[in-house]
C-alpha cells in the first residue's frame, strides 16, 4: 500500500505522526509524509519519504490559525501533486483540521479514499465557547470528518464528543490510542476504508451534496 500522510503538527503530536509513518514503512508499506519545514534533519527510514513544506509568501504568523493553515495547505497540495507523479497513492491519511483543505483537494484529484485523525476538537478545547475563528475551525474539523471514510480518535471521550458535536456516527470512528498495536489497527482501518470505497463505487453511490448554512454560526450539513 502507498499512503500519503499530511500533518501540520510539530511537537509531541508531530512525533506520534512520524512514528506512525515509520511504523507503516517498517511494516512494508510506502509512506510519504508531508509536514511543515523544520531546521533539524529527519531520520532516514526505508520506504518513508518526508517532504518538508516551506512557508508560502507572505509570512503568516502561526497565531493566525486559519490563514496559516490555508497557506500550509497550498504548499502541501503542490508537494503532494509532485510526489504523486512518480507512483499512485492508495489512500490519504490527514492529521488535524489544518490539513483539511489539502487533503480534500488531493482526495478529489487522486480519486482515492481518505482517513483522518483528530486528537480532540475545537468545541472541547474551548469548552463550547467558540469565537468567530473557533467556529470556522470547528467547521473545518466537521468537513474533514465528512470527507473521510473513517476518522481515528485517541479515546472514547473524544469519540463521544465528536459524535455529539458533529453528529458523526460512532461506526465511522475508530478509537486507536498510542502504544503497541497502533500500527496494526491503523492498517486495519485503512483496509476498511478502501473496502468501503470500493463497495460505494460498485453500487454507484455517492455522498449527498454539501451545503453551508449560516456563515456566522458555522453550521454545515449534507442534504
Amino acid at each position: 500500500m502507498r499512503i500519503l500522510m499530511l500533518s501540520a503538527a510539530e511537537t509531541a503530536t508531530g512525533e506520534r505522526v512520524h512514528d506512525l509513518a515509520a511504523g507503516l514503512a517498517y511494516a512494508g508499506h510506502d509512506a510519504d509524509l508531508i509536514a511543515p519545514e523544520q531546521p533539524s534533519p529527519d531520520a532516514v527510514v526505508p520506504r518513508l519519504r518526508i517532504a518538508r513544506v516551506p512557508e508560502y509568501p507572505p509570512f503568516v504568523p502561526e497565531s493566525d490559525r486559519l490563514a496559516w493553515a490555508l497557506q500550509l495547505s497550498a504548499g502541501m497540495l503542490e508537494r503532494a501533486t509532485r510526489l504523486a507523479a512518480s507512483a499512485a497513492y492508495n489512500l490519504i491519511h490527514a492529521h488535524g483540521w489544518e490539513t483539511a483543505w489539502a487533503a480534500a483537494a488531493a482526495k478529489t484529484v487522486f480519486e482515492i479514499p481518505m482517513v483522518s485523525t483528530l486528537s480532540d476538537c475545537e468545541h472541547g478545547r474551548a469548552a463550547g465557547e467558540l469565537d468567530e475563528t473557533g467556529r470556522l475551525v470547528a467547521q473545518a474539523e466537521w468537513w474533514l470528518t465528512y470527507e473521510s471514510r473513517k476518522t481515528i480518535v485517541p479515546d472514547d471521550g473524544v469519540r463521544a464528543q465528536i459524535e455529539t458535536v458533529f453528529e458523526l456516527p460512532s461506526a465511522k470512528q475508530v478509537v486507536i490510542g498510542d502504544g503497541p498495536g497502533a500500527v496494526e489497527r491503523t492498517l486495519e482501518t485503512y483496509e476498511r476504508a478502501l473496502a468501503d470505497e470500493a463497495e460505494m463505487r460498485r453500487r454507484g453511490e455517492d455522498r449527498p451534496p454539501l451545503r453551508v448554512h449560516g456563515a456566522r454560526t458555522g453550521s454545515v450539513r449534507s442534504e
